[in-house]
């Protein structure tokens, strides 16, 4: 879904809008948010609009490759722990 009620901090503001479109029923706004964004992200959720639309075939041909989904998640990032295997990471 587009809109969260509380969004990712890090998931960019033009694809929180084209949610709050999509929600708002505007779906003809909230498909040209996503294609002028153009990120694999946006392109994912401009297929879901698209779907909704009515429209398969463009939905398809927007939605990414398994391999551009792959190369855009970001790597994990290692905890550092002690020598019990511990997080040294603050819990809070």
């Amino acid at each position: 879904m587009l809109a969260e009620a509380h969004p990712d901090p890090w998931t960019d503001p033009r694809i929180v809008k084209a949610g709050l479109l999509d929600t708002a029923g505007l779906l003809d706004d909230a498909a040209a948010e996503l294609r002028a964004l153009g990120t694999v992200r946006a392109r994912e959720e401009l297929c879901e609009v698209l779907i909704r639309q009515g429209r398969p075939a463009e939905a398809i041909a927007v939605h990414p490759t398994a391999a551009e989904q792959r190369a855009a998640r970001p790597e994990p990032v290692p905890v550092p722990v002690d020598e019990n295997g511990y997080s040294l990471e603050p819990p809070f």
